[in-house]
């Protein structure tokens, strides 16, 4: 009798130990938007609910930054932690041909306040036609510089200095699936000094290239 108590016991146990390995595995099979809010890691880019519907995985590609797939699916890129995607200037085009995104951080208590928006369009783009409606969009003209990315889709940058508190950054991101044409402002606290302005700013565009860099355009049309 013992001798059956101990077999029931022990497979009781591996019932137990078999269906919290199923938890498991389906846990790490959840993308985070479909994961509660206190299961996830403590970065906005997480806990902001609209965000995390772009991340693809809770797991980083690198230290501070998450896999982030568009809606359209039409490019990936290493998101940062701390920043958050703006649910109200969001937009998708029919058939996800377009698509506008913008972000920040969350913290707007910066000495430096990024804000990016982009905007994805489908099909194979003429890179000086391109280039010309982004000139025309800032009112100037600029000058791209070609930057090396992390991957098959190519960059070019232009920055230049509004005033003493405000930059910008221009930039071409396109592959033959399509293009994305960005912008980023940098607005400066007021308290700063015009030269802590621009040191601050020149450390907060190296960091914008490096995120730029990994923007992968890709055919959304793959099924």
């Amino acid at each position: 009798m013992k001798k059956y108590m101990w077999l029931l016991l022990a497979v009781f146990v591996l019932i137990i130990i078999g269906g919290c390995g199923m938890n498991n595995e389906q846990e790490k099979n959840l993308s985070p938007s479909e994961m509660n809010a206190e299961d996830l890691p403590d970065v906005p880019a997480l806990q902001d609910e609209f965000t995390r519907e772009f991340i693809q995985s809770t797991e980083p590609v690198r230290e501070g930054y998450y896999p982030f797939l568009s809606k359209s699916k039409s490019f990936t890129m290493d998101f940062p932690q701390d920043m958050i995607v703006n649910n109200e200037s969001h937009i998708v085009g029919p058939d996800n041909r377009s698509e506008t995104i913008t972000w920040g951080p969350s913290d707007r208590n910066l000495e430096v306040y990024p804000n990016f928006i982009l905007h994805y369009y489908r099909g194979e783009p003429d890179e000086e036609n391109s280039k010309n409606t982004i000139k025309l969009s800032h009112d100037r003209d600029l000058n791209f510089e070609d930057i090396k990315t992390n991957n098959e889709t190519y960059l070019s940058i232009a920055d230049y200095k509004f005033n003493e508190k405000l930059y910008s950054i221009a930039a071409l991101s396109w592959s033959k699936y399509g293009e994305i044409q960005i912008g980023v402002s940098l607005m400066c606290e007021d308290n700063l000094e015009e030269n802590q302005c621009q040191g601050n700013v020149d450390k907060e565009k190296e960091n914008i290239i490096e995120i730029l860099k990994t923007i992968d355009v890709i055919d959304n049309e793959r099924k």
